[in-house]
């Protein structure tokens, strides 16, 4: 019997685009959300969360785990402004243009469409159109172009998760809205909302934070975070996306050179840029409560990176769960450890790489996963990879593989190699940096010989 319907499910359940479902997470233990629930579960103080890595090492995965947790004790709004540049505004590079005080307009703008959603009673209007002017001033202030600006609309264009239920202060919760406390909704946006015109990320000048126009708009923001938090629960945001700036200038200027995203009125948890956790500027962010990452999983050894690491197995239990119930011979353990260490630790390169193994599965028919087919599978990823690097490149990777202590270098270009993937930070006493272990496999020469295969 021909095992194509279980590749193609395979290949279905496996989209690196898309954070797992619950049913679909494996244990993290090197995780920080368990730190973070733990800061957020504390009866006292204003926790914010500043939480950094690299592209793909399955940071939304963590905050979604996260939101999920304090769905029922906090009134929970998910914004992932990653989906919302490149869904609703239309334009993903905008998101590396992006200011703090856009973010917190943003902000504002999720909370109230999620609060539209289970609040019996509209914000009032009188809040909303503060907000409204102190956008149009702020996007004068800044050189920004002129759009005509209509909260409501733009709250409808919304794409957040939110807490499917609240119940009101004073109010005795239905069972039924007892039962729905705790689960996170996916607020889509209105079937009546219209195109996103707002210019976002297009401002020519920047002003400082004590400035009368983004002290305006910060106290906008946080009276209708104020407003929602008086009729229902403590809020808590959560802001995904901006991980996907990788100028460290830019980084700088959303969270050492301003901190108005870490003034807003209730709990908030970021995903920031890599940038800043590879810099000493990291130290120097102020007003969070908690800076932490999410590195690479240790699929390398630290003290010989050609053998496996004990992160391996956290991808074998990842696998497991998605296919639980197709047969577990459809890869081979020692095919999917391969995978798994030649993942580099990355969450998405390792279901990339599953999901491209079904595809070639499905159209060869395979029984099950072969030597050949991995190898294909590799050297497709190893050649994309290795697009563009130039011997300057080269020379850093492979120096930082001969260092014992695999530490970062004082070259520019690693910074570079950082933000595309080539190089990878990896947890221990102190974090430790190593090339891609695809780049190994051909361009990197390592000191040592033989193969984690």
């Amino acid at each position: 019997m021909s095992r194509r319907p279980a590749w193609q499910k395979i290949y279905e359940r496996f989209d690196p685009q898309e954070p797992a479902r619950a049913e679909e997470r494996a244990d993290r233990p090197r995780s920080p959300a368990a730190d973070i629930l733990e800061e957020l579960d504390l009866p006292f103080g204003l926790p914010r969360v500043l939480l950094t890595g690299t592209v793909g090492t399955g940071k939304s995965t963590e905050l979604i785990r996260v939101a999920e947790e304090r769905a029922g004790a906090d009134f929970t709004v998910l914004l992932d402004l990653h989906r919302h540049f490149s869904l609703v505004v239309g334009d993903e590079h905008a998101l590396r243009r992006v200011s703090s005080w856009e973010v917190v307009f943003l902000a504002g703008l999720a909370v109230i469409r999620a609060a539209s959603e289970v609040l019996p009673y509209p914000i009032p209007q009188a809040q909303i159109d503060a907000l409204a002017i102190a956008w149009t001033k702020l996007a004068k202030a800044t050189d920004t172009p002129h759009a005509t600006i209509d909260i409501a609309t733009l709250a409808k264009s919304m794409l957040v998760l939110g807490s499917a239920a609240i119940p009101l202060l004073g109010a005795t919760p239905s069972a039924a809205s007892t039962a729905a406390t705790g689960a996170l909704t996916v607020f889509k946006a209105a079937a009546d909302s219209v195109k996103w015109t707002l210019p976002i990320g297009r401002g020519k000048k920047t002003i400082a934070d004590q400035d009368a126009e983004m002290q305006s708009l910060l106290m906008a923001v946080n009276a209708i975070v104020g407003y929602v938090q008086t009729k229902s629960r403590r809020i808590l945001l959560v802001i995904d996306g901006l991980d996907r700036i990788d100028d460290l200038e830019h980084a700088k200027s959303l969270f050492l050179r301003s901190e108005l995203i870490a003034q807003l009125g209730c709990p908030v948890v970021v995903c920031g840029p890599f940038a800043l956790r590879s810099h000493p500027a990291a130290s120097a962010v102020p007003r969070f409560s908690k800076i932490t990452a999410l590195v690479n999983e240790p699929v390398l050894d630290h003290d010989d990176p050609r053998m496996p690491g004990p992160g391996v197995q956290f991808f074998c239990d990842l696998y497991d769960r998605r296919v639980a119930d197709l047969g577990a011979d459809l890869v081979p353990r020692p095919l999917l450890e391969r995978l798994a260490y030649y993942s580099g630790g990355r969450a998405r390169d390792f279901v990339k790489s599953i999901r491209i193994l079904a595809q070639r599965a499905y159209t060869a028919d395979a029984e099950q996963a072969t030597d050949a087919l991995v190898k294909k599978v590799l050297d497709e990823a190893r050649h994309l990879l290795e697009t563009g690097l130039d011997a300057g490149h080269i020379d850093v990777l492979a120096a930082v593989a001969k260092d014992t202590l695999h530490l970062l270098p004082a070259d520019g270009r690693a910074r570079d190699l950082l933000s595309y993937g080539q190089l990878l930070p990896y947890p221990n006493e102190s974090e430790w940096y190593y090339p891609h272990p695809l780049l190994t496999m051909s361009l990197v020469r390592t000191s040592r010989t033989g193969s984690s295969g």
